[in-house]
């Protein structure tokens, strides 16, 4: 796990201490009078967003209807595999929990943060004490396990560092393991001085203590040497990689297919990727093709990757949607936009309106005025 993700948590646990077993409580959720049908129907499509008005959190399928009551939650923070990652008060604490797709609930005690699930697990993390040297004072540590779900702790609190599972397969840390577990907790890649990360594809990405970087296959052979200051996932055959002064993107024979003038990229998408750089001091991005060439210069300050052959832009405080050639399509006066997922793309306009619209531009599902919004197909807020 990295350095920026283990500073990330321990701020957000310190937010949400709790008790010292972890055990799960289910609960049934507090019903208030209907302000919205909550559709019945065997089979219950994809969740599409979360809103939060009136101090009550609203859950709606991609149809818009409401899949069960509105509940009145401290924060929803994610989607997967069929349950939403959430903080509630319970007996007057702020705790985790997971919902179903029913709205049940169940609470997570004994956690100081839950991730989402993934191959049937779910990386939780508790703060425990610990002695410094000089026996005079204490300072926090962290320990990560893993709970089903059902919400019960199936992998220990044994860990000192961890990752989320992926592929069947999660990087983990203490002083008598190092290396990937499967999700019933077996050692099946043991490393010796390496920290690991996430497999995509059959390869994960790890680094050695001088914090070089490169992939290993799920054998543990090394398939891309331990020598890129910087190295992301491949996408679409590529991967971005830094290496001394050299910025560009390698193949999986690791060789670089083209050199960059940028610092940061995302991913290969339909593609084309953006990549970007900071100028003036600002960071400013600019898309490419797979040969490295640029199809616009660096112009937007904002970008999300392509999907569905659209990519949101951010250009002089203005967000628009552009094709692979760069050209602006679907125009209208939004204030913000994201990235299109199942033939959908969150918009919000300056007219207040807000919402859902297809790639004619036209909106599917329209929302009211809210506080917050949680888009559970992108796992982040949307605004």
């Amino acid at each position: 796990m990295s350095k920026f993700n283990r500073n990330f948590i321990f701020l957000a646990i310190l937010l949400t201490l709790a008790t010292s077993i972890v055990v799960s409580q289910n609960i049934k959720p507090k019903t208030t009078k209907k302000e919205t049908q909550v559709i019945k129907r065997k089979d219950i499509v994809k969740p599409l967003i979360a809103y939060l008005k009136n101090d009550k959190w609203y859950f709606l399928d991609q149809k818009g209807n409401l899949l069960f009551e509105p509940l009145e939650l401290l924060d929803v923070l994610g989607y997967s595999e069929g349950f939403f990652r959430v903080n509630m008060q319970f007996n007057q604490k702020p705790k985790w929990a997971i919902i179903d797709l029913k709205g049940n609930i169940t609470v997570i005690n004994g956690i100081n943060y839950l991730f989402n699930f993934h191959n049937s697990r779910a990386l939780v993390t508790k703060l425990k004490k610990k002695q410094n040297t000089s026996d005079t004072a204490t300072e926090p540590e962290q320990v990560f396990g893993y709970i089903n779900y059902e919400g019960k702790l199936v992998i220990p609190l044994m860990y000192e560092d961890a990752t989320e599972f992926s592929e069947g397969l999660a990087f983990v840390k203490n002083k008598n393991i190092r290396g990937f577990i499967d999700t019933n907790n077996r050692l099946v890649i043991k490393l010796e001085n390496m920290a690991g990360n996430t497999f995509k594809n059959g390869i994960a990405d790890v680094n050695d203590k001088n914090f070089l970087n490169g992939f290993i296959d799920k054998s543990g052979k090394i398939v891309i040497p331990l020598e890129y200051n910087l190295l992301e996932h491949f996408s679409e055959g590529l991967a971005f990689a830094v290496k001394g002064d050299t910025f560009g993107f390698i193949n999986l024979r690791n060789k670089f297919e083209f050199y960059i003038d940028a610092y940061v990229s995302k991913p290969f998408s339909d593609s084309v990727a953006f990549v970007g750089k900071l100028i003036k001091q600002k960071m400013k991005w600019a898309l490419i093709n797979r040969k490295g060439e640029k199809i616009t210069d660096y112009i937007f300050d904002d970008v999300k990757e392509f999907s569905e052959g659209v990519a949101p832009v951010l250009k002089d405080g203005r967000w628009f949607f552009i094709d692979k050639n760069g050209h602006e399509i679907l125009s209208n006066d939004y204030n913000y936009i994201d990235k299109f997922v199942d033939g959908l793309a969150w918009v919000s306009l300056r007219n207040g309106k807000r919402g859902y619209i297809d790639h004619n531009g036209n909106f599917v599902v329209e929302l009211p005025e809210a506080v917050k919004y949680f888009d559970f197909r992108l796992n982040r807020k949307v605004y």
